[in-house]
């Protein structure tokens, strides 16, 4: 099986894919080769792969956030002769959970993208007090803000629950 994850910023192809399991709306799915067509929206943040690389097995976990979850048979490419199943991830940011990530970097992530949203809806409260004036960017910063915060806040806790 293939499976890909992308975000804007990031990109991870696996070959060799023997299991993915992933977290639905509807439950959880664990998908091997040959599994029927399924699209879903990952729901826990939480999505995990193994692969068989040199007759080892690997299992890598990734955190993702605002994912879209495929499974095809057929690929993306619908004329492709190939049989395999493909398995894609689309997020809008994930990070892999592994011995390179570092809770006190993303706890230190955490803090600055905290305080930045605290200034912006300091400013925010403060525009808001004239009458009539109400600025719509300053807005859909905070909230893009407010997602990034939550985003790590909760990879926060899964690693330390992994831990």
């Amino acid at each position: 099986m293939l499976f890909l994850l992308a975000t804007p910023e990031y990109s991870n192809v696996q070959a060799n894919t023997t299991r993915v399991k992933v977290h639905l709306r509807n439950g959880v799915a664990e998908i091997y080769d040959k599994h029927q067509d399924l699209m879903g929206k990952v729901e826990n943040n939480l999505v995990e792969i193994e692969t068989n690389f040199e007759n080892k097995i690997q299992k890598f976990v990734f955190i993702v956030q605002d994912a879209v979850f495929v499974v095809s048979n057929k690929g993306l490419d619908k004329d492709s002769e190939t049989e395999e199943t493909g398995i894609y991830v689309y997020a809008k940011r994930a990070v892999e959970i592994g011995p390179t990530l570092s809770i006190d970097a993303l706890s230190k992530e955490y803090d600055e993208k905290k305080e930045i949203l605290d200034r912006e809806i300091d400013k925010a409260v403060e525009i808001n007090k004239e009458p009539g004036k109400v600025n719509r960017v300053l807005n859909s910063r905070i909230l893009l803000l407010q997602e990034d915060v939550e985003f790590i806040r909760r990879s926060l806790i899964i690693l330390r629950d992994m831990k």
